[in-house]
C-alpha cells in the first residue's frame, strides 16, 4: 500500500516535509479547541498549495484533490479547514469581485468559511435558506442562524446564501465575523476535530451592502461550485480511509484471517479514487461532473472511511481502543463523515430524488 492516496490518483503533491509536520501535531489539533488552525491554513497558502486550479495558479483541481487526501491521511482536522477555506476561495475567486478582500482571503491573510450547508439544502429543495434579508438604508440587512461553520476565526470571511424577503431572490454574500450584528457561538466536545473552530453563526441585523454581493445567479452558482465542493470532499474523506488500510496492510497472526475483507476494502479505495481523478480531470478540462455522479463517490467514500477505520480498530486490537491512539482518532474522524453536511440521509434522500 502506497504511503498516501497520491499513487492511487496519480501523483506526489505535498512535500514530505508538510506531512510529517501536519502529522506530528495531529493529537493535539484533533483534542484542542483552542489550537489556531490558520497556521496549517496560512503555510499551506504561502506555498499556493489552497489555490489550485484557479486563474493565476499554476496546478490544477486534480492537484488540489491530492492536496486534501494526503493532508487527511496525517490530520483530518487539518483537511477539513484547509477544504473549508479552499471552497471560499473558490467562491470569492469565480464568483465574486476582484478586489482587496478576495486576495486577503486567497493568501489566507483572512481565512475563509464556507457556511453554505442550508444554502445547499435549500437549493436541493430539503428546506428555505436560514438566512432572510430585508431592504435597508445602505442596502440589505440580514437575519438568520447558521447552525454550522468552521474556520470561526475573529478575522474569517464567511459565505453563505441569503434569501430576499417579500421578492424571494437567492444571491450569495461574504462578510466579516467581526461584522456588526454577527454572533459567533463555538461549540466544542466533539468526537474529533475540536480543533476546527466550529460553531454557529447567528446574524442580527447585520447590514449588507452591494459589494458583498458575489453573484446574481444563484442557480449557476450552486450549478458550478457543487461538484467541486463534494470532489474536494471526497478527496479528504478517502485520504482517511487510505491511512487506515496502510496500518493494517501486512496482516499477522490471527489477523490473516481479515485477508478477504481488508482485499476487497482496497479494491473500493481503488475503484472510488479512479472516480475521483475522473471528476478532476472533468473540472481541469472545464466540464462539470453529473451531480448524481458526485453524490454517489461522496456517499461511496463515507462509507468506505467507516470500514476502513472499523477494520484497523480490529486488527489493532486493544491498544487501538486506547483515547490517545492514532487508530482512535481515525475512527473518531470517520465518525464526524456522515453528519458533515451533506449527511449521509440528505445524500441518500437527494439519489432517490434524481433517480
Amino acid at each position: 500500500m502506497s504511503d498516501t492516496i497520491s499513487s492511487l490518483l496519480g501523483r506526489s503533491t505535498l512535500s514530505n516535509s508538510i506531512l510529517d509536520d501536519v502529522a506530528s501535531t495531529s493529537a493535539e489539533v484533533d483534542g484542542d479547541a483552542i489550537h489556531d488552525s490558520r497556521v496549517a491554513v496560512r503555510r499551506l497558502a504561502s506555498e499556493g498549495l489552497l489555490d489550485l486550479g484557479l486563474p493565476g495558479s499554476a496546478g490544477s483541481y486534480t492537484d488540489q484533490i491530492h492536496v486534501l487526501s494526503d493532508l487527511a491521511s496525517a490530520c483530518m482536522t487539518t483537511a477539513f479547514t484547509a477544504w473549508s477555506h479552499r471552497m471560499t476561495v473558490e467562491y470569492l475567486v469565480v464568483h465574486g469581485a476582484d478586489d482587496e478582500r478576495t486576495d486577503l482571503v486567497r493568501r489566507a491573510v483572512r481565512v475563509g468559511s464556507t457556511a453554505l450547508a442550508g444554502t445547499f439544502r435549500a437549493a436541493a429543495g430539503v428546506s428555505e435558506i436560514p438566512v432572510t434579508s430585508s431592504p435597508s438604508a445602505t442596502g440589505h440587512r440580514a437575519n438568520g442562524f447558521l447552525s454550522w461553520a468552521s474556520n470561526l476565526h475573529p478575522d474569517t470571511i464567511v459565505v453563505t446564501g441569503v434569501q430576499e424577503q417579500g421578492s424571494g431572490r437567492r444571491h450569495l454574500v461574504s462578510f466579516e465575523l467581526s461584522r456588526e450584528g454577527v454572533e459567533v457561538l463555538p461549540i466544542s466536545g466533539l468526537l474529533a476535530l475540536d480543533g476546527s473552530k466550529s460553531g454557529a453563526i447567528r446574524l442580527s441585523d447585520v447590514d449588507l451592502h452591494d459589494h458583498d454581493e458575489l453573484t446574481s445567479s444563484f442557480d449557476d452558482f450552486i450549478a458550478d461550485v457543487r461538484p467541486k465542493f463534494l470532489a474536494f470532499q471526497s478527496a479528504f474523506v478517502l485520504g482517511l480511509a487510505a491511512a487506515s488500510l496502510r496500518q493494517i496492510d501486512d496482516l499477522r497472526g490471527p489477523a490473516v484471517a481479515l485477508r478477504s475483507e481488508v482485499d476487497s476494502t482496497n479494491r473500493e479505495l481503488s475503484r472510488l479514487s479512479a472516480d475521483l481523478r475522473s471528476a478532476g480531470d472533468r473540472l481541469d478540462r472545464g466540464e462539470r461532473p453529473d451531480l448524481r455522479d458526485s453524490l454517489r463517490l461522496r456517499l461511496d467514500a463515507s462509507h468506505l472511511a467507516t470500514r476502513a477505520t472499523q477494520l484497523e480498530l480490529a486488527v489493532r486490537g486493544g491498544s487501538a481502543y486506547l483515547a490517545g491512539s492514532a487508530t482512535a482518532r481515525r475512527v473518531r474522524e470517520a465518525l464526524f463523515v456522515p453528519v458533515q453536511s451533506p449527511t449521509e440521509v440528505q445524500l441518500r434522500w437527494e439519489l432517490e430524488a434524481t433517480a
